[in-house]
């Protein structure tokens, strides 16, 4: 049937099967790294539920480099690392057996949302009265909960951009390609909801560079944009990306008031933090350690190593970004990284900007350009200041999740133009997704029970059996469950991309492109006969006489995911 360009397209039950499968082996697999990681087992876990149970007590949020770790803390980190196999007491218990504090907390850089919805989870469960390693649980499963819905976000934003509902399942499930998501999403860290927000930034800005100019998709951009900078300082990047791509994509001097909103709303939202940060400490992000206030001076005759500090720059970012476990000692193998790095960052550089979608693309590219900008320069001036190159993880672009899915499907359909070697190329990128998240599952049990030889052994299961705040019985149902729901999201979707359903009505041929060499410009299509279309081109159904503004003022808002 065909349709106005724009409007909604309503997707096909089996298209909302295989999202849902993968949606519900996402949140499995979550679970899943929420209950296999040791207590206090993944980067900065200890100071982020010390800094929520802190909260939670009413010691309120002081100024950086005044909060100290609870001894109590200390306690229950040494009970958690040593694997040591005792009962674990209640946190008031915890708390009266080791009174005091120690060390500078540095989680008070940050603002207090994450925290405060920590803090507010806690007293929801009587945090007091519960095993303390419960509580760190429940921080763990409250972020399963925000992160679980991801693989949603990106299909719809994929779809919406190509078009094409096919591409938008393989690029669902290809976030099983990185383990590292899940690992660091499910520990309790503020880095979750910058992930999944800024996957809704991009899938907002998809929509409106894709022609939705409706005022309730732009309030919710900014809405959206505000939320994310309100956690963490690495969600900065994706407002003056809003507003570029805002601005770009509009027509007239309404695109100028649209990216006001789009800039100023966050502003106001966020003020309370960051413009007092500005006029209190003279910066947007004050260091949390007193190390990392301290100047050094390099020796006499050195200074900065350019090609050290790229290289070092590579290594931890590539690492950290797709599978290194622990407190960072458990790497996946070099070989995996170098390979996924490489070939995911090649075919978008050399085909992700071609013709056809090309300014949507550069508009999508901002928001790296912008992340690395000011990710570099950060760790450059801190190198500068300090004469080590620190600060360095893969989870700080977390926030481009969203947006590397969506430039890389656009890639993909450009390198591979044959039908029937796209659907080959689905298939495998499925299957090895999935084959990478079990490949993490076993480096992470590796590297924390058996000491990261390549072996299962009896002392390794029970340590494990010891670590779990499930128990082993609660332990194995999860992960029975996880790989259960991940065979079966594998399965479902390879069905709906090799059936002849999934080759009439999921994925049509690729006519990206013609409407730019052609001037298609009112002529209506079927959803599955359109690629990328760019609304900032002046080419493309984008064009359309009149503004188009998503699902339209009669329909709910919740129907745009279907769109």
């Amino acid at each position: 049937m065909p349709t106005e360009p724009g409007t909604a397209v309503r997707s096909s039950r089996r298209e909302r099967l295989s999202i849902t499968a993968i949606v519900l082996a996402f949140v499995a697999v979550l679970v899943l790294w929420a209950s296999l990681q040791p207590l206090f087992g993944s980067p900065d876990e200890i100071a982020h539920w010390d800094a929520a149970v802190q909260l939670a007590m009413g010691q309120g949020w002081p100024d950086p480099t005044h909060l100290k770790l609870l001894s109590a803390t200390r306690a229950g980190q040494a009970e958690g690392l040593g694997f040591l196999q005792v009962d674990r007491p209640t946190l008031e218990a915890l708390l009266a057996s080791a009174p005091g504090n120690g060390a500078t907390n540095q989680m008070t850089q940050h603002p207090p949302t994450w925290y405060a919805m920590a803090a507010g989870v806690l007293h929801l469960i009587g945090y007091m009265h519960l095993r303390w390693d419960l509580d760190l649980y429940a921080m763990r499963l409250m972020n399963v909960a925000v992160l679980g819905t991801l693989p949603l976000v990106v299909w719809a934003a994929v779809r919406r951009v190509t078009r094409s509902p096919r591409t938008a399942l393989v690029a669902a499930a290809s976030l099983f390609l990185i383990p590292q998501v899940g690992f660091i999403g499910t520990s309790a860290t503020n880095d979750t909801p910058v992930i999944i927000l800024g996957a809704v930034v991009v899938w907002l800005v998809c929509r409106i560079v894709t022609g939705d100019r409706g005022w309730v998709t732009l309030v919710a951009l900014a809405v959206a944009a505000s939320a994310a900078v309100s956690f963490k300082a690495t969600a900065l990047p994706l407002v003056p990306f809003a507003v570029v791509a805002v601005v770009i994509a509009g027509q007239g001097r309404s695109r100028w008031l649209r990216g006001a909103v789009v800039l100023v709303v966050p502003v106001l939202a966020t003020s309370w933090w960051w413009v007092r940060n500005v006029l209190v400490f003279h910066t947007l992000q004050p260091a949390g350690l007193p190390q990392s206030i301290r100047t050094e001076q390099f020796a006499p005759g050195e200074g900065p190593d350019v090609g050290g500090f790229v290289n070092t720059e590579w290594n931890r970012v590539t690492n950290s970004f797709w599978g290194q476990y622990g407190l960072l000692q458990y790497p996946s193998s070099p070989i995996v990284i170098a390979a996924l790095s490489v070939v995911a960052i090649g075919v978008v550089l050399v085909w992700g900007f071609r013709s056809g979608a090309r300014r949507t693309a550069w508009l999508l590219a901002l928001l790296p350009l912008f992340t690395l900008a000011a990710g570099l320069q950060n760790n450059w001036s801190t190198y500068l200041r300090t004469t080590t190159i620190g600060g360095i993880q893969g989870r700080y672009y977390f926030v481009l999740v969203g947006v590397l899915a969506v430039l890389s499907a656009i890639a993909w359909r450009r390198f591979v133009r044959d039908e029937d070697d796209r659907r080959r190329l689905g298939r495998t990128v499925v299957v090895v997704a999935a084959l990478m998240t079990v490949y993490g599952w076993s480096v992470a049990y590796r590297g924390y029970y058996e000491g990261f030889h390549l072996k299962v052994t009896t002392l390794g299961l029970r340590l494990l059996a010891g670590q779990t705040p499930l128990g082993p019985v609660g332990f194995g149902l999860v992960a029975v469950v996880a790989l259960f729901l991940l065979a079966v999201a594998v399965a479902v979707t390879l069905a709906a991309l090799r059936s002849p359903e999934a080759r009439t009505t999921l994925d049509g041929p690729d006519v990206q492109g013609d409407a730019d060499r052609h001037g298609v410009h009112g002529r209506s299509r079927s959803v599955e006969d359109v690629e990328p279309t760019d609304a900032t081109s002046g080419t493309g159904p984008a064009t359309a006489s009149r503004p188009v503004t998503g699902d339209g003022t009669t329909q709910r808002w919740t129907t745009a995911l279907w769109s």
